[in-house]
C-alpha cells in the first residue's frame, strides 16, 4: 500500500504545482496531465487484482476520491462545485457487468 500512495504521489508531483487558474492553459495542461496519471493507476490496480470484486471496487473508488481531491493537502480539485464531482463519479464508475 506504502508503495501504491508513494507511485501517486510522485506521479502527480510530475505534473507540478498548481499554477494560478488565471492562466487557463497552464491550468488545462497540469489538470490533464494529473487526470493521465490517475487512470494509469486505476489500471494498474485493477490489473493487480483481476480476481477480486472487492479489490476492483476499492480501486474505483479510490480512482473517484483522487479525482475529486487530487491537488495538494490544502486545494480541492472540485470543491462544492457539484458538476465537477459527477463528472468524477462518471468517469470512475466500473462498467456495467
Amino acid at each position: 500500500m506504502v508503495i501504491c500512495v508513494m507511485f501517486i504521489t510522485i506521479g502527480l508531483q510530475r505534473c507540478g504545482e498548481d499554477p494560478p487558474r488565471r492562466e487557463v492553459w497552464r491550468f488545462r495542461r497540469v489538470e490533464m496531465c494529473r487526470d493521465r496519471c490517475n487512470r494509469e493507476e486505476r489500471i494498474r490496480c485493477l490489473a493487480a487484482h483481476p480476481n477480486s470484486k472487492r479489490e476492483k471496487r476499492k480501486c474505483w473508488k479510490a480512482a473517484r476520491d483522487r479525482c475529486i481531491a487530487y491537488s495538494s493537502a490544502t486545494t480541492e480539485r472540485c470543491g462544492n462545485y457539484l458538476g465537477c464531482i459527477q463528472i468524477c463519479r462518471q468517469i470512475n464508475t466500473p462498467p456495467a457487468q
